[in-house]
């Protein structure tokens, strides 16, 4: 039998965390929460996750893309997925600098998601 998939969801909105780790919990994932990017870099670093789902805007001064590029440089969340509510220039800006990280807009697809992180 196969461990089950690590899934890392950083969301700061409690309802929209909720959904998610519901939905992957339902999926037979073992999955770990963070509200805040500096919490997921913690639990990202001990926990190694095999996806990440993070929130752009999180409490803090940290980013989601800060996330994932801190997990990166760790090893860690080798496929990846941002969720937001907004969408910009600065956003755009942002985004360029990780290649292929697919962006969810709020609210996104459940569908959608389970695409984005198969594997």
């Amino acid at each position: 039998m196969t461990n089950p998939k690590r899934v890392l969801i950083v969301e700061d909105e409690p309802d929209a965390l909720e959904l998610l780790r519901d939905w992957t919990e339902a999926q037979g994932w073992s999955v770990r929460t963070a509200r805040t990017g500096h919490t997921a870099l913690e639990v990202g670093r001990s926990f190694k996750p095999d996806v990440v789902i993070t929130d752009y805007t999180l409490e803090g001064d940290i980013n989601g893309l800060d996330v994932i590029e801190g997990l990166r440089r760790e090893g860690s969340g080798r496929r990846c997925v941002l969720v937001t509510g907004v969408l910009g220039n600065a956003l755009g800006e942002d985004v360029r600098r990780l290649h292929g990280v697919p962006i969810l807009t709020k609210p996104f697809d459940l569908d959608r998601l389970a695409e984005l992180t198969a594997g």
